[in-house]
């Protein structure tokens, strides 16, 4: 019974990590990318190769693994990150006034909180 359950887990969860991938948010790969741009200005390269390399591939699929390793070479070669993008989803928030609290904290338009979109 526990080794077949235990498969059914391995199997789950193998089959939901490529999932990540689908679900990039576009604030998040945007700010990969631009932190891999300046990875590349520290670096003095257009073709940076090892972890850096395989962090900035990560930037258009799973920018949640490639950030944190770029975030930190850059801190560590005395670079200021720039700002990071909050990403707002009107749809998360059940009633106006969380929505409003949210949009105004990620300086999202308040115009997206309403009754097109769900609220």
């Amino acid at each position: 019974m526990f080794v077949k359950t235990s498969v059914i887990v391995a199997a789950g969860v193998a089959l939901a990590l490529p999932l990540g991938a689908v679900f990039a948010q576009p604030a998040d790969v945007a700010y990969c990318k631009q932190l891999g741009s300046l990875y590349r200005e520290v670096n003095r390269g257009p073709d940076p190769t090892g972890a850096g390399a395989k962090a900035m591939t990560q930037c258009d699929t799973n920018p949640g693994a490639g950030i944190p390793y770029l975030e930190k070479s850059l801190t560590d070669a005395k670079v200021s990150l720039p700002p990071r993008p909050m990403s707002f989803n009107p749809r998360a928030y059940t009633n106006m006034a969380d929505c409003l609290t949210a949009a105004a904290a990620a300086k999202a338009p308040l115009n997206l909180c309403g009754p097109k979109q769900g609220i």
